[in-house]
């Protein structure tokens, strides 16, 4: 009997455990991400991708970033308080952002009052096409080895909302990249 009752308090724990969202510790030994370093639109990217007018180009990353990136990868979301797909992709950022909060820091740029200069500036760099802005944008920054052996920064971006396992695809490669090599970056 009293085997059963310990039996059910440990499942009666996991429940609890998962449905208020408390992340278990990840293996990210075993972990496999899911997108590589490249430069088509689902990589990481290091230089401006393939689809950007600047394709190749190197990206002149802002001080605030790669301060940050010292820490923890970033994820960034430009956008505005009244556009549709905005609405879709700002819940799907927060719960990725409150699942993983202790490994990732986030920003949140509203696109408009005294903040429009900020977001403008962030997506005249991070814009994945180039040329015209559009929100939601959201942006992963991470750090990786590239195929010479140097950790670097890596990026990437999407315009538009995206779905729930997207984004936690490109969160969970941000933060196995960033603990795989942050000890080897500058």
């Amino acid at each position: 009997m009293l085997t059963g009752f310990r039996d059910f308090l440990a499942l009666l724990v996991l429940a609890t455990l998962a449905m208020t969202n408390v992340a278990l510790s990840a293996d990210w030994n075993s972990y496999s991400p899911a997108h590589t370093l490249g430069s088509g639109n689902n990589d990481w990217w290091t230089a401006y991708p393939d689809q950007n007018e600047n394709s190749g180009s190197t990206v002149d990353h802002p001080s605030w970033v790669l301060d940050a990136l010292k820490e923890k990868p970033l994820l960034i979301l430009v956008h505005s308080s009244n556009c549709k797909p905005c609405l879709v992709q700002i819940p799907r950022i927060k719960s990725a952002v409150d699942s993983n909060s202790g490994d990732l820091s986030y920003y949140d740029v509203l696109a408009e009052g005294g903040s429009i200069q900020k977001a403008m500036a962030i997506l005249d760099i991070y814009n994945p096409l180039g040329g015209a802005q559009y929100v939601p944008t959201t942006i992963f920054v991470t750090l990786i080895k590239g195929s010479d052996g140097k950790v670097d920064v890596a990026w990437h971006s999407q315009l538009d909302f995206m779905s729930q396992d997207e984004i936690n695809s490109f969160v969970s490669d941000s933060i196995y990249y960033h603990k795989q090599n942050a000890a080897g970056w500058k």
